[in-house]
């Protein structure tokens, strides 16, 4: 039963999202999972020892993430919660947290040599710590809920990784409002494709580099913009 503003406006967001899909890609309709119930929730929580966005709780009440082909979002799948343990751990287990890596005049240094992508506040890095795996590509490209941002950004913001291209880019800055932008993009597709950001393959689904940013390559986040670079390989 939907009985907070939260579980509504979920419910609101994905009637967007499978009103737009009955209309340019009724395949894949079929392919939103059923609710996930409180318990493997709370489950989720638990196991990763992590507070759950509460939009994303709210999400998860509706749909338990999707099946696969044609995909209903621009991936393979979004996980379900049995699989969101999982894929969180293999990220946990092949994590990068070399603080050589992940110091932010290191990143700075990249990001103006063009090796590293961060469009948004996002820490361009491998790290597991304070980040929710929901959904992959073929394991090249994953949808993280960031729950520690720095500064400017928004705990539970989503975040689009695809660490082969060395690229960070923040999608929305809550599940919720990824939701709308998607639906927003469904909707201008149905209306017109050339005037959507998206592209769709009747039999796979979306494209994967839905939210790609790369007008923001070589250019530093706020978060980083007064920071000295320093040179990794000097050290």
């Amino acid at each position: 039963m939907i009985d907070t503003d939260l579980d509504r406006a979920a419910a609101e967001a994905w009637t967007r999202v499978e009103y737009a899909l009955f209309r340019v890609l009724p395949a894949a309709v079929p392919m939103l999972r059923p609710p996930a119930t409180d318990a493997a929730i709370d489950a989720v929580a638990a196991e990763l020892g992590l507070a759950l966005p509460a939009d994303f709780r709210a999400s998860l009440r509706v749909h338990d993430g999707t099946g696969y082909q044609p995909s209903a979002v621009p991936l393979d799948n979004l996980y379900s919660t049995e699989e969101i343990v999982e894929a969180t751990g293999m990220w946990r287990d092949n994590s990068d947290d070399d603080p050589l890596w992940t110091d932010p005049g290191v990143l700075a240094y990249l990001i103006d040599k063009g090796e590293l992508r961060a469009s948004g506040p996002v820490r361009p890095t491998l790290s597991a710590e304070n980040r929710v795996v929901v959904g992959t590509m073929n394991g090249d490209v994953w949808w993280l809920l960031d729950l520690d941002p720095p500064a400017g950004g928004t705990p539970g913001q989503v975040v689009r990784v695809d660490p082969e291209c060395g690229t960070w880019d923040v999608l929305a800055p809550s599940w919720t409002d990824l939701l709308h932008r998607y639906a927003d993009d469904l909707e201008r597709f149905a209306a017109d494709p050339a005037t959507s950001a998206l592209k769709i393959n009747e039999e796979v689904g979306p494209a994967c580099e839905w939210g790609e940013r790369p007008e923001a390559t070589g250019v530093r986040p706020e978060w980083l913009r007064h920071v000295p670079a320093r040179n990794p390989y000097e050290d």
